[in-house]
């Protein structure tokens, strides 16, 4: 009888291939072996031996030590996922996997850098969201601008917005029309986080869906994964998703008194101003009342008419007129200790294990940051007070944390 590699994982097997989209029978050609073999894999029945194992990294582009690390210990059962029902669930496991990467990541960065708390305020919602009003909706919208000083004006930066209370975001270019982000809290980390798909999406969409996110991780908290599995529970969610987001970027005080003629033109002359897409002041101006059905729909044919509707088609839609925000919390972190000369980038990389495009696209770092020499300090500071960096942008301290004598 042979014997594999002891400290082999299986589920890390299951993660490296979901995420690259493969069924079970489509890796085992691949790799030479049964479907059968690569279930007793990935169910922890067999560990492959170490020539097997080098053939499956091989494959699945992945380090060798990533399928002989622990998973991370925690299930993600409550996820709101903006995407459409028709959704291959083969293509959200594509995602999923990219959320505990995520908080591995977050994790590990955690250890070395004070990052911002997380500021969510504690809303008083209905014991059931069913009971949630529109008008309820649009007062919590306004309390969390309030709470995070953003008052009545327009969000310069909404991604900054949510990384400056603690929400860390990640965009990723996920192949697909029909999903369009996700938001999921993890108890271990005492952390909610937001993905937002940016393939073939304007700055204005992105700003959106990262509202529409925000929705989710404010009124939702009491909601149970079986509740938001459920496609009747589904849609109301994501209505009440839609309005705290057109409520939280363009206030209703502000709509009503900025909108006087609800026409493609007026609306066009407001996007850059509030950061909102045509397409989303028309539906809220229905939601607030000032247009009906009617008059709804023939705005949205008109937009059709002038070639405004589909991906990138509305004007202000080209980056250089609106361009794409970024995150900053996790790259600045990597930032940090890399600058800090504790950790180079080759040791990161062995701490976590993950392809390096793949941590270059969760911490928002440019392509080929892993490949890019680094400097090795030939001499560190002596205190040990650590290293602060400011980030301009916001005001928010990003500190190094020193690692304690032993």
């Amino acid at each position: 009888m042979t014997v594999g590699v002891q400290t082999f994982c299986g589920q890390r097997l299951t993660e490296a291939r979901r995420a690259r989209g493969l069924h079970k029978n489509i890796l085992a050609d691949m790799v030479g072996v049964t479907r059968q073999t690569i279930s007793k894999y990935e169910e922890g029945k067999e560990k492959p031996q170490e020539e097997r194992l080098t053939v499956i990294a091989k494959q699945l582009a992945f380090p060798i030590e990533f399928f002989t690390r622990p998973a991370w210990p925690e299930t993600l059962d409550l996820v709101f996922w903006r995407s459409q029902t028709s959704e291959s669930k083969i293509a959200r496991e594509v995602t999923e996997q990219r959320m505990y990467w995520l908080c591995e990541l977050f994790e590990f960065l955690e250890r070395e850098v004070n990052l911002p708390d997380l500021f969510v305020p504690e809303i008083d919602l209905p014991n059931d969201f069913h009971l949630m009003t529109p008008d309820n909706i649009e007062h919590i919208a306004q309390s969390i601008r309030s709470s995070w000083g953003l008052a009545n004006r327009p969000i310069p930066d909404m991604t900054l917005a949510l990384e400056n209370a603690g929400i860390p975001v990640v965009n990723l270019e996920i192949l697909s029309d029909k999903q369009d982000g996700f938001s999921f809290p993890s108890q271990s980390l005492r952390r909610v986080f937001v993905g937002l798909n940016i393939y073939n999406v304007s700055a204005a969409r992105a700003r959106y869906d990262a509202a529409h996110e925000l929705g989710h991780v404010i009124l939702h908290r009491m909601v149970t994964p079986q509740q938001a599995r459920d496609r009747a529970n589904h849609k109301i969610l994501e209505q009440q998703a839609h309005r705290f987001a057109g409520a939280f970027l363009f206030p209703q005080g502000e709509f009503l008194r900025e909108v006087r003629v609800p026409t493609l033109d007026y609306f066009s002359a407001l996007k850059r101003k509030w950061g909102m897409s045509i397409a989303a002041m028309i539906y809220r101006a229905g939601d607030l009342g000032l247009i009906d059905e009617i008059e709804r729909a023939g705005l949205y044919q008109n937009m059709t008419r002038r070639g405004w509707r589909g991906p990138l088609r509305e004007p202000f839609d080209r980056p250089e007129d609106m361009p794409l925000e970024r995150p900053r919390m996790l790259k600045r972190s990597v930032e940090v200790i890399v600058d800090s000369g504790i950790f180079g980038k080759t040791a990161i990389q062995e701490s976590l294990a993950l392809p390096e495009k793949e941590l270059e696209q969760l911490a928002g770092l440019e392509t080929g940051f892993f490949r890019s020499g680094e400097i090795v300090p030939l001499v560190t500071p002596k205190s040990s007070d650590g290293l602060n960096i400011v980030d301009l942008e916001s005001g928010k301290v990003l500190a190094f944390r020193p690692k304690e004598s032993t």
